[in-house]
């Protein structure tokens, strides 16, 4: 079976309402703004597994949305992260710095031409051309 990779979208390409997320890990005192653990819980980050990502962006901000591939199924949402569009950028810098050192240290990492094309991204040898959204090789 061949394996697919599909970007998360949020149900209608829309950005889900803010009272759709609950934090598991944390509950917010009503009107005080302030964050406290719930009974037994913990104010520790919570760590989940993605291998699927959709980026919303609009002139202010930006929503980063994670998500876990289903076999058969699409993703399920895990997290979805604001941020500035001057954060983006800066997510964008220090991802790229650490691909390229993991790089020079382990050797190039390789995406299937499903990432590409999925994403409308040019591909490792430049502009998108042909069918598989990058340049034949």
């Amino acid at each position: 079976m061949p394996i697919i990779q599909r970007p998360y979208v949020p149900p209608d390409d829309q950005v889900p309402s803010e009272d759709s997320y609950v934090n598991p890990g944390v509950s917010q005192s009503e009107g005080t703004g302030e964050v406290s653990a719930p009974d037994g819980g913990s104010l520790d980050p919570i760590t989940f597994y993605s291998d699927s990502m959709h980026i919303f962006s609009s002139l202010y901000s930006a929503v980063l949305f994670f998500g876990e591939q289903m076999e058969e199924r699409e993703p399920i949402l895990r997290a979805r992260i604001k941020v500035s569009p001057q954060m983006l950028k800066a997510i964008a810098l220090l991802t790229t710095k650490h691909v390229k050192e993991y790089e020079d240290a382990v050797g190039p990492i390789t995406l299937p031409d499903q990432v590409y094309t999925a994403w409308e991204l040019d591909g490792p040898d430049g502009p998108a051309e042909g069918e598989h959204g990058h340049a034949a090789g």
